[in-house]
């Protein structure tokens, strides 16, 4: 059995976000739930924190970068859609930003982490090829 590498801060404010969005989450569907709690409800619950829930097991298991930018943007995506829907709802559709909100925070999650990656990826490559002295001269 392999022991978990300490948390870094990165790794610890995504989790401290996810929590609060959880909670945020929780707390909204609580005040705002249409009507009396079912099973069809709750799951729908869970849906609207599917992104909290999947940060919370990425940071569990790993520490990939791009993981607290990702929850970042998945915050701020829960802000706009929470403005636009209850706030300043324009239309009688302003609610399907919330009821899809999920697809949306996750497709930028997954974008910030495959951006991260990506930055590791040339910044490793670049030092290994001036480490081996493979630097081109202009």
């Amino acid at each position: 059995m392999t022991k978990a590498s300490p948390p870094t801060l990165s790794r610890t404010l995504a989790r401290l976000i996810a929590g609060l969005g959880i909670a945020f989450d929780a707390g909204l569907f609580v005040v705002k739930a249409p009507g009396e709690f079912t099973l069809g409800t709750h799951l729908f619950a869970l849906w609207l924190m599917l992104a909290w829930i999947i940060v919370l097991v990425i940071a569990w298991r790993s520490d990939p970068p791009g993981l607290l930018p990702g929850a970042l943007l998945a915050a701020g995506f829960e802000a706009v859609a929470f403005y636009v829907t209850f706030l300043v709802p324009k239309a009688s559709t302003a609610a399907l930003i919330y009821a899809v909100k999920p697809i949306w925070q996750l497709g930028l999650l997954l974008l910030a982490i495959v951006a991260g990656i990506a930055l590791r990826y040339t910044r490793r490559r670049r030092r290994s090829r001036e480490g081996n002295g493979c630097t081109r001269q202009s």
